[in-house]
């Protein structure tokens, strides 16, 4: 017998609508998993705005059930599927690759020509009471692992990536621009990787206040209007080594560029909508031997967030300031759009 289960459905930019959908039987190298937990990104909001990039490039298309970061306990596995089993507790990746070009096979699963993406590309999302997944793409979690902290391990994710590109060690005292969720949790996944000190520079007085509560060496307003001055007091008299920029604020590229030290290395992760910067110093990150790389998603990493989330050394749970139902998805994207708390996550029961 067919059953349904309710999804939060975006029709179109700003039209949504809680819908009951199709629950069908996992096929074979699937997995149905009942959703216990979403987090609201910044990509969901963009979404319902209309401005997320694969839907401006028409990449995707409307209607789409958002939400990839979840977590959720196995209720019946498809033909073939031998790595788990009713009752496990799993997370699941963003982007789900087709595994047979070269890309793919190269470990870029992330770029790949044909992948879909949860919630976002060609994929139905986790904002609904049930999700059918491809098992190759599950990764199991500990049930001692709070049920918030588990939901968030995508972001984590996708901030230890841009941590490994930009290769932090002891050595490295690093700046992050951004005080939002994922600057956050580089800042707790720059302590992990041992960074000697780690700044945040930010604009809410409340998420820095709680960047210091993580362990953060100093925070920095950006109302101050002296990030850079600031930011080369904070290490000792000299610019850190690795910036990594977490805004989506155009004109943050800017202050990058001006404050990674030379020979430093300078991360871009934020998504800007299709903005432009304006006015970056192209001279500077040449004389001053920058590397800048763009850092995208959080390919082949899951395995080593899971363990750090599992360990207690990181905790996303830290971050969690609001608990709603999927009937309430609208409220929580104004939520998010006022910058009222620092994540969001919705339950479906």
């Amino acid at each position: 017998m067919r059953r349904n289960m309710r999804a939060v459905v975006i029709d179109a930019p700003r039209s949504v609508a809680l819908r009951n959908l199709a629950d069908e039987a996992p096929g074979p190298g699937e997995v149905s998993i009942r959703v216990l937990a979403t987090g609201i990104c910044g990509t969901d909001v963009e979404i319902f705005d209309g401005t997320m990039p694969y839907f401006t490039m028409g990449m995707a298309r409307y209607p789409v059930v958002p939400g990839h970061e979840w977590v959720g306990e196995v209720i019946a596995c498809g033909e073939g599927v031998a790595r788990f089993q009713c009752g496990d507790r799993v997370v699941g990746e963003c982007s789900v690759g087709c595994m047979r070009c070269t890309v793919c096979l190269a470990g870029n699963y992330h770029r790949c020509p044909n992948r879909t993406e949860t919630g976002i590309l060609n994929r139905p999302g986790a904002f609904a009471e049930t999700i059918r997944f491809p098992a190759l793409f599950l990764h199991k979690i500990s049930r001692d692992v709070p049920i918030e902290a588990a939901a968030l391990i995508e972001p984590s994710a996708v901030a230890f990536n841009g941590v490994r590109i930009a290769a932090v060690s002891p050595r490295d005292d690093v700046a992050i621009l951004g005080d939002g969720p994922i600057g956050l949790l580089l800042l707790q996944m720059a302590r992990a990787f041992g960074a000697r000190r780690v700044v945040v520079v930010g604009g809410t007085p409340h998420r820095l206040a709680l960047a210091e509560r993580l362990g953060a060496h100093a925070v920095i307003d950006i109302a101050d209007g002296r990030v850079v001055e600031r930011l080369v007091e904070a290490a000792g008299g000299e610019r850190p080594a690795v910036v990594i920029e977490a805004t989506g604020n155009p004109a943050a590229v800017n202050t990058a560029v001006e404050a990674v030290a030379p020979g430093g290395r300078l991360v871009l992760q934020g998504l800007f909508a299709g903005r432009k910067a304006d006015g970056v110093d192209l001279d500077r990150i040449v004389t001053a031997d920058i590397m800048l790389r763009g850092a995208l998603g959080s390919p082949g990493v899951w395995d080593d967030v899971i363990g750090l989330v599992e360990s207690g050394r990181v905790d996303p749970a830290a971050l969690v300031s609001e608990r709603l139902k999927l009937a309430d998805f609208e409220k929580g994207i104004g939520l998010v759009k006022a910058r009222s708390g620092v994540k969001l996550v919705v339950e479906p029961a």
